[in-house]
């Protein structure tokens, strides 16, 4: 063992065979072996961390006290959180399970829309742009609710807070197409200008300020301190000041997924209604206020009941999601009076 620890190319060679070892009798190791092998290998890297401790600071001592640090578990390898990201979920949050098929429904609908749409040619730089910009919020969509349920909720926000600009874009583009041709020219500063989201949003008329997208901002993209400390937790006092540990690979709090993963929802009824407006000429009307009044339907009952209620009840300012709420339900209660006039029209002309 002193030899071990005084060779730094030994020491990890040792780990390695025992490690090694560990990892291909797993599957027949019970319980308590493995809690005993845990242990053992914590004592074995204590021994080795204590004889580290009088030697000269130099590259080598680094590289072991970083391995024995990672045989306790109190550093990590890169491609761990890499290959956790393709691996099933090891603990899923039942809120999250809960409203996965309910996003899933409404993100199905989603493409289904847009497959009708895209069934017609795309004419001009303004067409073209919205089609892209509504089928990449798909892919956002996607990202957003995979990184939710795996507990990386700041950066499903990031990728929530991008699909606000999407759909933002595509509606201005619809409805202004001349914008669409500043967006793909060349004068950058332009751009930066006129297709800011806020300049966005008051080309559109809306408020320059959007509670949901700041939201987002925050928690997202910004690097705020509201944001840190969701990534930060205290582990207790020492000399009277505390000790916190800074988290990687996800939150560690269950309710920061369940907000997460209600964005998602809403989000993706923000983008079904999206569609439906700037396409309402390319898709059935009636079709469309059905699969919205079903999506919203549960999706409105799943949020009361797991998000705002709860929300509530701890204190939680609830007013940004419960105002896009009102203003998707008015979307939706437009959408549903054209296709009301569109039947009574096709009605009258029939007799």
């Amino acid at each position: 063992m002193d030899e071990a620890i005084a060779n730094p190319q030994l020491f990890q060679e040792k780990v390695k065979a025992v490690l090694k070892f560990a990892v291909a009798n797993e599957g027949q190791m019970d319980a308590e072996a493995n809690a005993h092998f845990d242990r053992v290998m914590n004592s074995f890297a204590d021994m080795f961390e204590q004889g580290l401790t009088n030697a000269a600071d130099s590259p080598d001592k680094r590289r072991m006290l970083r391995a024995v640090a990672g045989v306790k578990r109190k550093h990590h390898r890169a491609e761990t959180f890499l290959k956790r990201l393709a691996m099933p979920l090891p603990v899923p949050v039942p809120v999250a399970e809960l409203a996965k098929p309910i996003f899933l429904d409404a993100h199905q609908s989603v493409l289904d829309l847009l497959w009708d749409a895209a069934r017609h040619s795309q004419h001009g730089v303004a067409q073209f742009a919205t089609l892209g910009l509504l089928y990449w919020a798909f892919d956002e969509l996607t990202v957003a609710f995979y990184l939710a349920e795996r507990r990386y909720t700041t950066q499903a926000y990031a990728h929530l807070r991008t699909v606000h600009d999407l759909l933002d874009k595509a509606e201005l583009f619809f409805q202004q197409p001349q914008w669409a041709d500043i967006w793909g020219g060349h004068d950058k500063e332009k751009i930066l200008k006129e297709l800011s989201p806020g300049a966005v949003r008051k080309k559109l008329g809306k408020p320059k300020v959007d509670p949901v997208y700041s939201f987002f901002s925050e928690l997202g993209t910004h690097g705020t301190y509201g944001a840190m400390r969701k990534r930060v937790t205290q582990t207790g006092k020492k000399e009277g000041k505390p000790q916190v540990a800074m988290r990687i690979g996800g939150t560690p709090w269950d309710s920061e997924v369940q907000i997460a993963v209600a964005c998602c929802v809403f989000t993706a009824l923000s983008t079904l209604l999206t569609i439906g407006k700037v396409y309402e000429t390319r898709l059935n009307l009636l079709e469309v206020v059905s699969i919205l009044q079903a999506r919203f339907a549960r999706a409105g009952q799943f949020l009361q009941e797991h998000f705002i209620e709860p929300a509530g009840k701890s204190g939680l300012d609830t007013s940004a999601l419960t105002g896009t709420l009102k203003d998707l339900l008015a979307g939706l209660e437009s959408i549903a009076v054209k296709s009301d006039q569109t039947r009574s029209k096709d009605g009258d002309t029939a007799r």
